[in-house]
């Protein structure tokens, strides 16, 4: 790991950067349809599974409808990816070892301190990427995923700024950046964890792709079973036509569906976001091994 290098000089971490770029690409073509599924459930709970399923591949001709309907706006979606996975992997790496280097004096850190570089590291990431990249393209998302009509993503976005304006784009940020924050301050200690275990404490071992798959599902999941709810009121807020605050929408949503309308769309979601982390944490790695072969990660 980067942040564990006896080493004051802090250097551009580029190579994260395009890691990250490839394996946030990766995961969105192998995920978009499950991303779409449990978009569509949060805002319809009553519905299942298979009926939202039913639902999204009916509407449109062509490549618009039936199976292509689940990689409707997947061009766009990768274009986030590649910003924001990138954005999250270089500011982690860039934030740990200025942590580490201004805590520590730079030298190696034990497990615990390692854990809390993690957390924290996992938590500026997060923040980096929501106010960069991940609020305005959620909400994008979100608005071209339930509209009524097959608008194109470019023709969402025009609609966004000509009635809401720029500020529009941020419209349920703050659930967003919750999300996104504890969402990294789960995954980056929870993969490391698994992984220096696995490793048995040599950090210049290169894990098989299995088990770096292995521990970036079991990451991804720890942080999509704690914070389903805060993305269950993120999607509400930023369906087009709501002009709630979070409170409104944490008690309609407790009125329509009790607490386990807060995790609504928790299944598709962890279908989606397990794999998800798997292949993004494991091409990271690969990646990562290939650009610095002769370094641990």
């Amino acid at each position: 790991m980067t942040q564990q290098k006896d080493n004051k000089q802090v250097n551009f971490p580029w190579q994260r950067l395009v890691a990250g770029a490839i394996a946030g690409t990766a995961d969105v073509w192998a995920c978009h349809p499950l991303d779409r599924i449990k978009t569509q459930l949060q805002n319809n709970p009553g519905k299942t599974i298979p009926a939202t399923f039913k639902d999204i591949v009916s509407k449109g001709k062509g490549f618009t409808g039936g199976v292509y309907s689940l990689y409707e706006g997947i061009l766009p979606m990768t274009a986030e990816a590649v910003f924001k996975v990138g954005i999250r992997y270089f500011a982690f790496s860039w934030f740990t070892e200025q942590y580490k280097n201004t805590v520590y004096n730079g030298r190696t850190l034990t497990k615990g301190e390692g854990f809390v570089s993690n957390l924290v590291g996992g938590a500026f990431a997060g923040t980096i990427e929501s106010f960069v990249v991940v609020i305005p393209c959620e909400l994008l998302k979100v608005r071209h995923m339930t509209q009524e009509h097959n608008k194109s993503f470019g023709t969402v976005f025009k609609d966004v700024l000509r009635e809401e304006g720029f500020r529009g784009l941020y419209k349920g940020g703050s659930a967003t950046l919750l999300r996104q924050i504890t969402n990294h301050m789960i995954r980056f200690p929870t993969f490391y964890a698994i992984t220096d275990y696995l490793k048995k404490g040599d950090h210049s071992v290169h894990l098989p792709v299995w088990q770096n798959l292995t521990a970036g599902g079991l990451a991804g999941t720890a942080s999509t079973l704690f914070n389903n709810p805060l993305d269950t009121i993120k999607t509400r807020m930023q369906k087009q036509g709501q002009n709630q605050t979070s409170m409104q929408v944490v008690r309609e949503i407790y009125k329509e569906n009790g607490l386990k309308g807060f995790w609504a769309g928790c299944v598709p979601r962890i279908l989606r976001v397990a794999p998800g982390q798997a292949i993004t944490w494991a091409v990271v790695e690969l990646v990562m091994g290939f650009l610095q072969p002769n370094k641990s990660h």
